[in-house]
């Protein structure tokens, strides 16, 4: 599952949500969940970061609510949710925030209490004394004042929160916040004794955001408390490292799928497992026959990614053995990469992978028809006649994926490949990417 669950009210929102996650070390999604929340459903087993654009700053509160909830329903269980906000407080900032405490609080049955530090100090908004300052001046005294849809009258954060939602609220100054750690965190607690359903937080640096994070999750150690953010961003982010959850990307394995019966292949396909450990293992098949069995793949294929670690190559080839390599009719010939390929497909659905090679030119097509790509984006060639650049189009858009012919290169060939291919992910692991259903509306 996702570790972090972040409702957005706003498209370009979302996207600085997730880039400050991704820059923690997470893998981020984007997805827009303003028609139908369950898209979310398709991005929870792929990413540590979910971020869901609901499209409702502008809308009526009670449609924000409503859709605040789909999406926090839709991407349960995770291990923190977060209400990303506008940095000037503009749209439903207290309805959505009320609507995502709530939606928590039943699905744990626990307490849940708002953390809300809606200062972005990287870019000038900050707070003091319970106020938003934009540039260094009071919301009420900019531009966003004269905002034609949402005017901001005031700069009050409780107060701008209470104009939707009546939530017992309490304010972290800034002496507390740069006092002494256990005065922090005693004030934080004071906080949750007296019943606050919302804590606000002073801050002007990352630092400070970092402090009350951490105290906030101090004080609540003991007490049932289930923090939410509802925050522009970059508190949540530092709630998800009070909580353990950032630092370097949990990793996925990478996946080799074989659909060539070459002799250079099956060489390959050792070197590879001699080399780098990879593991391999042969497509079930009927009894007597050569066409691969699909629900069989599929759960063979499904208990190797469950049980393989960040650094693990899964390998599944249609031919591992001499003994394996037999006569096919050309309609069994056309099946083989077809079945194959849905077995694949259905495991990427539930399954985490970070980057695919394949062999043989009929698996390769067949695995990116069932991906419902439009073709790949090429990004170089890793050895003559082996190509490696990403999926494009469909719910794996951006995938990243090396692929070769079945007599292409020698022996170190696919050692070599799939290297390529390990470097790369990492390089993009912290890239954000933009999502879309597999399902049709």
């Amino acid at each position: 599952m996702a570790s972090v669950l972040v409702v957005a009210d706003d498209l370009t929102g979302a996207n600085a949500a997730a880039a400050g996650f991704a820059s923690a070390g997470l893998r981020a999604v984007t997805a827009s969940a303003a028609e139908r929340g369950d898209v979310v459903t398709e991005m929870v087993s792929r990413f540590d970061v979910v971020v869901a654009t609901t499209d409702s700053r502008h809308a009526d509160p009670r449609t924000a609510q409503q859709r605040a909830r789909e999406v926090v329903r839709a991407g349960w269980p995770v291990r923190l949710v977060c209400n990303r906000i506008d940095t000037t407080l503009r749209g439903n900032v207290g309805a959505t925030t009320a609507a995502v405490l709530e939606e928590v609080a039943g699905l744990t049955g626990a307490r849940a209490v708002a953390l809300c530090a809606p200062a972005h100090p990287a870019a000038g908004r900050h707070t003091i004394g319970g106020h938003q300052l934009l540039g260094g001046r009071r919301l009420e005294e900019t531009e966003v004042a004269r905002d034609a849809r949402t005017p901001m009258r005031t700069s009050d954060v409780v107060g701008i929160i209470r104009q939707q939602a009546a939530l017992a609220a309490r304010v972290l100054d800034m002496a507390a916040v740069t006092g002494p750690r256990d005065e922090l965190v005693a004030a934080v607690r004071a906080a949750l004794d007296g019943g606050a359903e919302l804590v606000v937080a002073d801050a002007t640096t990352a630092e400070h955001l970092d402090r009350v994070a951490e105290a906030a999750v101090a004080a609540a150690e003991g007490t049932g408390v289930v923090w939410v953010t509802s925050d522009p961003g970059p508190a949540s982010v530092a709630m998800a490292r009070a909580l353990g959850l950032d630092g370097a990307a949990r990793g996925a394995p990478l996946l080799v799928v074989s659909g060539s019966a070459t002799v250079l292949t099956r060489r390959q396909l050792r070197q590879l497992a001699g080399e780098r450990g990879a593991h391999l293992h042969r497509v079930p098949t009927p009894a007597g026959g050569i066409v691969p069995d699909v629900d069989a793949t599929t759960a063979l294929l499904d208990e190797l990614l469950t049980a393989a670690g960040q650094d693990d190559v899964v390998v599944l080839a249609t031919a591992l053995e001499d003994a394996d390599v037999r006569g096919a009719a050309p309609a069994d010939a056309d099946r083989i990469p077809r079945e194959l390929a849905r077995a694949v497909r259905r495991n990427l659905e539930t399954h985490a992978v970070e980057g695919l090679f394949t062999t043989g030119g009929d698996v390769t097509a067949a695995v990116l028809a069932e991906l419902g790509s439009h073709g790949l984006e090429i990004a170089e060639e890793v050895v003559p006649l082996a190509v490696a650049g990403s999926v494009v189009g469909g719910p794996w858009d951006g995938l990243q994926v090396v692929t070769k012919g079945g007599l292409v290169g020698d022996a170190g060939t696919t050692v070599a490949c799939v290297d390529h291919l390990r470097r790369t992910v990492e390089l993009n692991r912290r890239h954000v990417t933009s999502a879309e259903s597999r399902t049709p509306y």
